[in-house]
């Protein structure tokens, strides 16, 4: 056991329990009727820094700090290349879509992206589908996050996978289960400032040693001249390219773990502030960390496990006492990813399927607590199918962000601003897009003539939306006030502002 490195390690988690502890004792605090809005959404009171951290660290996974570096480490700098594409990520989601979002969602007292379409679409299909298409892909994204966050303890401290494994689930359910959405954002503060500094020191420290970024493409050019040309071993023709270009940009803060966060700002001066800075430090981030994947392989030219390439690299080139350190960054993307995901899932199983459609009638606290256990369960749930890990996580990590993509981004984007959207368009996108999605990935990949299966599927998915919106009925007036009118006009309309169940 590398006690070097473990200690620091040890000691971040009793930083993240006590922030747990402390976000339990706030929320236990919060009046009856209030607690699940405290649970989901810190009660919508978020600061610039802890919407912009809260949104990088969730959206910097294990596929940004374990995953990409292995995919350069064995295809090259084209992953380098399509993952820049998420640089803007903090921005689009709060400038395209979070900031009318909250608006909508004070008005409505909405808490989650189901909730919101289905104040939107009025229809139990829509929130069937998109409950389905969350439970579903959210839980194939979280399974490479443990197993990403496994990996990087199993390099650093020598310990089994299983144990490294059950310890790490153990925590993250704990301050999920007990601190709720507050303690995560407070984490992710924490865990963004490691990440962003991290980056830089890990970064400096491994390039230092090989002697300059010239002497790693020296050597790996002469074994491998392959990685450093299109469309290389990762196969980046100009459409696979274009295709990533959607996928880790354009439409990738509709994931809903990104989009309950960008509800939750405080106030316009936090959204604005937060869109300037993000992108900035996103770029430190993304840079940082995939470029030491070809650092790695100047290290470790024949690693079997490219997922393993870079904590490899940290724990042989630095001290102990710094490996340790610095490992907390890349273990803390993959813990705030996969509490954000936890919380959404546990949110659209209690809130937008039990309460909304079995027991109604159900108290607010008693609603806070189901969640907690939901939560629970889940973790639990992940943890056993993240047993057997794959071979590269950001595979699986981009194969679960284009089903969320392809179900989700038509029906929030047109939902929010074409009044002509319906619940038949929304339907048929979803159902449509996510079966063309899954019959692509795994059964027929010549229907995606070329390209990432994100752009037929969303070509598909568009095409039936506008098919059925055009098709069906118009949306009740009293839709179009609430996503468009003003509080006094929602006020106005009483029951009939409610959604049909």
């Amino acid at each position: 056991m590398r006690w070097g490195i473990l200690i620091p390690i040890l000691l971040y988690a009793v930083v993240l329990l006590a922030i747990a502890w402390w976000s339990f004792r706030r929320r236990q605090a919060v009046a009856e009727g209030r607690k699940t809005e405290h649970y989901y959404m810190g009660g919508r009171s978020l600061g610039w820094m802890l919407l912009m951290f809260t949104l990088l660290a969730s959206g910097a996974s294990a596929g940004t700090f374990i995953g990409g570096p292995g995919l350069v480490y064995g295809e090259g700098y084209g992953w380098i290349l399509v993952s820049v594409f998420q640089v803007p990520t903090a921005f689009i989601a709060l400038a395209v879509l979070g900031k009318k979002w909250a608006i909508v969602g004070r008005k409505l007292g909405a808490l989650s992206i189901v909730e919101m379409l289905r104040h939107r679409y009025e229809n139990p299909v829509v929130v069937v589908l998109s409950s389905l298409g969350i439970v579903v892909f959210l839980s194939a994204y979280m399974v490479p996050q443990f197993v990403g966050g496994s990996r990087l303890l199993e390099a650093a401290t020598g310990a089994d996978y299983r144990v490294v494994l059950i310890c790490l689930a153990a925590l993250v359910a704990v301050y999920t289960t007990f601190g709720g959405f507050l303690a995560d954002a407070m984490s992710d503060v924490l865990q963004g400032v490691i990440m962003l500094v991290g980056a830089v020191v890990v970064w400096v420290a491994l390039l230092s040693a090989a002697g300059g970024m010239g002497a790693v493409n020296d050597q790996v050019m002469s074994t491998a001249p392959e990685l450093f040309t299109l469309p290389g071993p990762g196969g980046f023709t100009p459409q696979m390219i274009a295709s990533y270009s959607l996928q880790l940009g354009l439409m990738f803060g509709v994931l809903p773990h990104l989009a309950v966060r960008a509800m939750s700002y405080r106030d316009s001066r936090s959204v604005h502030t937060a869109m300037k800075v993000g992108p900035l430090v996103m770029t430190v981030i993304t840079l940082g960390f995939l470029t030491m994947g070809m650092m790695a392989r100047y290290y470790h030219p024949d690693m079997e496990v490219g997922d393993l390439a870079l904590p490899t690299t940290i724990v042989e080139v630095l001290p102990a006492g710094v490996a340790g350190v610095l490992f907390a960054a890349p273990l803390a993307a993959v813990m705030s990813t996969v509490d954000a995901m936890i919380l959404v899932v546990a949110g659209t199983i209690i809130r937008d399927l039990y309460t909304a459609y079995v027991n109604p009638r159900v108290s607010d606290g008693r609603t806070s607590a189901i969640t907690s256990a939901t939560t629970l369960g889940l973790t639990a749930l992940v943890l056993v199918l993240a047993l057997n890990p794959p071979d590269y996580l950001e595979l699986l990590v981009i194969y679960a962000i284009g089903g969320l993509e392809t179900a989700f981004f038509f029906p929030l984007v047109l939902g929010l601003y074409w009044k002509r959207a319906n619940a038949l368009g929304a339907g048929l996108g979803m159902a449509g897009g996510m079966a063309w999605y899954t019959v692509v990935n795994n059964w027929a990949p010549e229907l995606a003539l070329g390209m990432f299966p994100i752009a037929t599927s969303s070509a598909v998915a568009l095409a039936l939306f506008l098919l059925g919106s055009y098709l069906g009925p118009p949306p009740r007036r009293e839709v179009l006030v609430k996503f468009w009118g003003t509080q006094a006009e929602i006020d106005r309309l009483g029951d009939a502002a409610r959604p049909a169940r």
